[in-house]
Formats: C-alpha cells, structure tokens, sequence
C-alpha cells in the first residue's frame, strides 16, 4: 500500500462520514432500523416487510453492514441490530442518542447547494425551509435538559424540577412545532405554558400541539422574542437553541428578564463554542466547528459561554451557571434579583 501524508486517512474519514450520515438518515427515515430493531431479517425479506424497493434495500443493507449499523448474522445471513445501536439511532430519550443528530446534518445538507451564493455575497437561507430537520435535531437537546433537571441531589438545574413539579409558569421563548412544552406538560401537569414563536409555520403547528392537549394549560403565540411585552408573570423563561437565531439578542434576553418574577429563572440550551485558541479540540468539540458554516448559511453564528454571560448580566441576571450537557451544548441558568 502507498504511504500516504499525514492527515490522509483522517481525511479519508470525512468521506466516509458523509455517506455513514445518509445511511444513517435512509434507515431511520425508511423505517429500515424500526423494521431490524423488532425481528432480524435478510436483505429481501426487509424490503417486502416494509414496502421499499428490493435493490433499494439490498444497497442500504450492505453499506449498513459495513458501516457498522447493523451485524449480519455469520450462519443464517440475516441482518440484526445490536441493543446499544438500537438505542442510539432509535431511542430518543437515551442520553446517547444520535438519530435525530444524522437527520438533521443530512436534511440540512439539501441546503448546502446555497454555499456558493453565501461565499459569493453573502446570501444565506431561511432556516425555515428545513423545518423538519429542526424537529429530527431537537428531540436530543429537549432529553438532555430534562434529564438534567430530573436529576436528584445539589445538580445545577434541579431546582427547576421542583418549581415545576410544585406548579409554575413556564415562557418558551422560540417554542419552534411545540415539542418540548408537549413533553413538559405530561411532565409536569401542575404548571403552565406560554410558547412563542416567530414563524408563522412552526407556531401553527404548535397551536395544533397545544389543541390536541386539551387537558394541559398551553397557550402558543405567533410572537418573536423581540417583541415580547410580559411583565412579571413567569417563574421560568426557557430558550432552547433559539438566543442563537435571535435578531436582537440584548433585546430578547431583556424582554425574558422583565416578564420573570422575582427570583424567577432563565435557562438556556445552546451549543457553544469553546475558548479562543484551544487546539486541543475533542470529537465533540469538533462537531460544533463544523456545523459554523451551515449557521453562517442561515444567517447565524453560535456564542461563547463569555458572550452569553455578558448578555446575561447586562439584563441584571445573577447567579449564572452553566451545565455541560455533552456535545458542546450547555444548560445556562441564571437568576433574576
């Protein structure tokens, strides 16, 4: 074999990647894994089991295999799925979940043919054509924040667990289709909900969620952080992956604070970058670097734990903390006097 300069087999590996992200995505969007994770079956018998073209499957199922998504059975030849892939690819609510993370990087790269206009003269595109890639990569961040604020003992973030388990207010500023307050209501039914939402789209669909809850005290508002004119009336003010893509982030951080009670709290879920001149980056770290260009395509750019804290205390929030949640994504919270 040649030797090959430093650096080439890791480069190698982002080719690989790449196709291991739309294995991943067809699989899960077939119900390709759904079908493996319930009784091993060949390549034939999985195609007529879920209705899906023979070669089609045939083609998935060998790169699958290879890739190490699935096993293929030495004796029998039929394909299986190992436990710890099915809760990987299939499990949303394990705290290694990767499913939704695949789909969201292979949906969001049908954008990608936007690049050359973003390089060219800086023209970006709507995050909104892509919805359902929000959706696919929100449904990890809204497990590691409840899982961080369930978790018992003196853990940054449970006394948000025993606000909303005694009764509160809850504000989600950036509410997006209105998954996570669906997940907090049956959660939590003691307490209520305000979503907000700058697109039209997305706050219809959550007002469809909030509807179907009939029992829960859910109300959505076609509304951007921005404009929000609350005044001391929530206990928690929740920003999910939302501060990022705001406009007026100073503006939308002061507008949490002033609809906050006293002693009220702010928590935040975002992926932040890490500091300045670190070259010593890990996979996680990695990731976030990458995904800089396809925030830059929407208009956006991720924070530092330095500017959201500035954001924070110019508003008059104390008492910031933040919780590292795993995959460069951080829970902030912070205090109102």
């Amino acid at each position: 074999m040649a030797r090959h300069p430093r650096g080439f087999w890791r480069l190698w590996g982002y080719s690989v990647g790449f196709y291991g992200v739309w294995v991943a995505h067809a699989g899960r969007r077939m119900g390709l894994f759904a079908e493996l994770a319930k009784k091993p079956a060949s390549a034939l018998e999985l195609a007529k089991r879920s209705g899906l073209d023979g070669n089609a499957v045939g083609a998935w199922a060998s790169a699958a295999v290879a890739l190490g998504f699935v096993d293929r059975e030495s004796k029998s030849g039929l394909l299986r799925m190992s436990r710890e892939m099915k809760e990987m690819l299939l499990d949303e609510k394990s705290p290694h979940y990767l499913g939704g993370q695949f789909s969201y990087i292979a949906l969001r790269s049908l954008e990608y043919g936007g690049l050359d206009d973003l390089f060219r003269s800086g023209k970006t595109r709507d995050m909104a054509r892509t919805f359902e890639a929000i959706e696919q990569a929100t449904d990890w961040d809204h497990n590691a924040f409840l899982s961080a604020i369930r978790k018992k003992g003196k853990r940054k973030g449970s006394s948000l667990h025993a606000m909303l388990s005694g009764g509160c207010r809850l504000l989600d500023v950036g509410c997006g289709t209105g998954t996570l307050i669906e997940k907090l209501s049956n959660l939590y039914p003691r307490s209520s909900f305000v979503g907000v939402e700058p697109s039209e789209e997305a706050a219809r669909k959550a007002m469809a969620v909030a509807a179907a809850a009939a029992a829960a005290d859910i109300k959505i508002v076609h509304m951007a952080g921005e404009g929000m004119e609350f005044d001391s009336e929530f206990d928690i003010c929740y920003l999910g992956e939302s501060l990022y893509a705001a406009g007026d982030k100073k503006a939308v951080v002061a507008n949490c604070y002033r609809a906050l009670k006293k002693g009220g709290a702010v928590a935040i879920v975002e992926g932040l970058l890490p500091a300045a001149g670190d070259r010593n980056l890990d996979l996680e770290s990695r990731l976030i670097m990458g995904m800089q260009l396809d925030f830059a395509l929407q208009g956006h750019c991720f924070m530092t734990k330095k500017e959201v804290e500035s954001l924070l205390r110019v508003a008059g929030f104390a008492r910031v903390s933040f919780s590292d949640l795993g995959g460069s994504l951080f829970l902030v919270i912070a205090w109102k006097r």
